[in-house]
């Protein structure tokens, strides 16, 4: 098996499960693995790096899952299962770009609320308009059964993969 990088180094391990599998299987794992490592993620989302973009999108959705009622910093760490000072960075960073707004809570001192802003929510509607047609255009590529079959090996490929490498 030719290829450079992680999986060439696998592949040339004779431990590695994947040479137990014909060749035409592992070359097409190798190649799809190729594929989707040089996709940048820079590529899907403008105005906002992958972390500003979540937390632009906890902070937009939160509202409408809790009859309007605006998101804490602790929330969004807590929905993102990130630490609150990396979440208050990135708070900070889109407040400077005007996306976000955030004040103190009138029943909880100790509490920061956080709104999007005009402008923030016009650029995630617009980052959400981009990926809504790059997802239709992937998965009109499959029938609903393929979908199903997608969905459920990514989901075990994930669960595997977590307990096999949460060290």
């Amino acid at each position: 098996m030719l290829g450079c990088g992680i999986m060439g180094m696998l592949w040339d391990r004779e431990d590695f499960i994947g040479n137990s599998f014909p060749p035409e299987v592992c070359d097409k794992l190798e190649k799809s693995i190729g594929i989707l490592s040089t996709l940048d993620p820079a590529n899907f989302v403008s105005g906002f790096t992958a972390s500003e973009f979540g937390v632009m999108c906890c902070t937009s959705d939160f509202p409408k899952k809790h009859g309007g009622r605006t998101v804490t910093v602790a929330e969004i760490a807590q929905e993102m299962c990130v630490s609150v000072p990396a979440i208050s960075r990135t708070l900070r960073s889109l407040q400077q770009k005007g996306f976000i707004t955030r004040e103190v809570d009138e029943n909880d001192r100790r509490s920061v609320r956080v709104t999007v802003t005009q402008d923030g929510q016009r650029l995630l509607d617009k980052n959400l308009d981009f990926m809504t047609g790059a997802m239709n255009r992937i998965m009109s590529a499959f029938t609903e059964e393929e979908i199903r079959t997608i969905a459920e090996l990514y989901s075990k490929f994930a669960k595997v993969m977590e307990r096999s490498i949460d060290r």
